[in-house]
């Protein structure tokens, strides 16, 4: 490992990556092509731990002159080079919850006014920042760069919370603070914001209309994250010598890293690895959950839990849905994609986006702390390991006594007795963790089927009832016919109805039947 590039994980300042000669994706074209655009004015929306902060440093070196820092990257001999003052404001980094917003960002200004030897006269977060940019001008000669990094989260930091009016003072803050932006652009050389989320247009972005927004452009799409080419042009030592690890060829391996870390997108076509797994995959060696890892989605799980969702996956959604969050109405999908746990997976000829789990990081991770906001079963290792068993030898009295295991393990006071549907969210979620390949409430002609599960060359149909019987479940599929939208498949056609007990928590009987 000692002869190896070292990796820069957690390394977000761009001189000290190079200064200390870690791995570098060069993705100087893009910041090239982004100076020679027309526009001034940019912003880009990318889930967190995908290499925002480090897009937002390398400007800063760029416009600070460090030319020796870019030796060997393409931007190298491509620009001037002229220094520019900088406003650099990393909400990350603000004490806005320890200070309040206005007072975190006035201090943050006099730090910057005090590093150019420039002071104030105006009072108000909105001016000073109009004064600090004609200050520099006047003194420099030059027009500022304003880098902006993780602008939304004083916004988004307290949703989480669920304080809603906290999110709203934040918002009205951010909007008096940016209302200067645009009547300075003469002393502007460049604007560039980063966050999470593109709020509405009706409510922060009306004073910065004159951004230009790269999150959905082609040509900047892979401005962040890894694609397939780069993993394999700059990782290749790491593949090889993880493959040795692994005892399989390097081929192999990239596949499996393909399939348990590639996949977001923003145009449905072009596929990314978000940068944070890969580093810690080729740090680790070993194919584990690292972006979850670095921060719990308590707050969305529980969401999930209160509308009784539980399959995310493969959901049409319009670009105006998930491309704009609005406080006052926030739309499941769009906290989901612009967080990065569901992904653009396809875009059809309308424009309509087709959002599903980017990998198998994101998806096993996710369906886990759903699981255990459903069921709190965190051990899962014999339920899941016996219903794997039955599934694969096709034993039904096995499978539906692993599923009364895994209900007899559910706390009561999490228990829902009194809904049919939490019964479908736990085996659902079960299966999922197995491995299977199931859908829920899946619509044909006739209705809409609960379940349908397909393993090898069986397909199995499944009606649920709640204190009823499994005899009610069986004739509700044979007379709606659920199974002829499956008979053209050549597989072995199962229907199974289930009746659970709410009172003892298990199911109470069952019925199966091959067509």
């Amino acid at each position: 490992m000692h002869s190896l590039q070292l990796l820069p994980i957690g390394q977000q300042d761009f001189s000290e990556l190079r200064r200390t000669n870690r791995l570098y994706v060069d993705k100087t074209n893009y910041i090239y092509n982004m100076l020679h655009h027309g526009s001034v004015f940019f912003f880009l929306a990318r889930p967190r731990r995908f290499g925002k902060s480090l897009l937002v440093s390398t400007l800063k070196c760029i416009f600070e002159g460090k030319k020796e820092l870019f030796e060997g990257l393409y931007i190298y001999d491509k620009i001037s080079w002229d220094a520019h003052p900088i406003i650099h404001l990393d909400f990350s980094n603000l004490d806005f919850k320890g200070k309040g917003l206005r007072t975190a960002l006035s201090d943050r200004l006099d730090e910057i006014a005090a590093a150019y030897s420039t002071a104030f006269k105006a009072a108000t977060i909105g001016s000073k920042f109009k004064e600090l940019m004609e200050n520099l001008y006047k003194q420099t000669g030059k027009q500022a760069v304003i880098l902006i990094d993780e602008y939304d989260k004083p916004i988004t930091d307290v949703l989480e919370v669920g304080k809603n009016e906290r999110a709203h003072e934040h918002r009205d803050i951010m909007r008096e603070f940016y209302s200067v932006v645009k009547g300075s652009s003469q002393y502007i050389r460049l604007f560039f914001m980063t966050g999470i989320a593109r709020f509405s247009k009706v409510s922060l972005f009306s004073d910065l209309n004159n951004l230009t927004d790269l999150s959905y452009s082609d040509y900047f799409h892979n401005m962040l994250g890894y694609t397939q080419q780069e993993l394999e042009d700059y990782f290749k030592p790491y593949l090889d010598i993880t493959a040795l690890k692994h005892n399989i060829s390097a081929s192999e391996l990239a596949e499996r890293v393909k399939e348990w870390y590639n996949g977001f997108s923003w145009n449905g076509v072009e596929k990314l690895y978000n940068p944070y797994s890969i580093l810690r995959f080729f740090g680790e060696q070993k194919f584990m959950n690292f972006w979850f890892d670095s921060g719990t989605p308590k707050f969305l799980v529980e969401w999930l839990k209160k509308q009784m969702i539980y399959d995310i996956s493969r959901k049409a959604v319009s670009p105006l849905m998930i491309e704009n969050f609005d406080i006052d109405n926030i739309n499941l999908y769009t906290l989901l994609f612009q967080t990065g746990y569901l992904t653009i997976a396809e875009c059809d000829e309308l424009g309509i986006y087709l959002l599903d789990y980017p990998n198998k990081e994101v998806r096993q991770a996710l369906l886990e702390y759903i699981m255990v906001a459903f069921a709190n079963s965190a051990e899962s290792s014999v339920w899941a390991r016996n219903i794997i068993r039955a599934v694969r030898s096709h034993d039904m009295p096995q499978l539906i006594q692993a599923i009364n295991t895994l209900f007899a393990s559910i706390p009561y006071q999490i228990f829902d007795q009194h809904q049919e549907k939490y019964f479908h969210a736990v085996i659902f979620l079960a299966f999922q963790l197995c491995g299977f390949h199931i859908k829920s409430e899946v619509s044909v002609s006739a209705g809409r089927i609960d379940a349908v599960m397909e393993h090898d060359n069986r397909i199995y149909i499944f009606e649920f009832k709640l204190n009823d019987s499994a005899a009610n479940a069986l004739r509700q599929i044979k007379e709606r016919a659920y199974y002829k939208a499956y008979e053209g498949a050549h597989r072995e056609i199962y229907l199974v109805g289930i009746n659970f007990s709410g009172q003892t928590k298990e199911v109470a009987e069952w019925l199966i039947e091959k067509i």
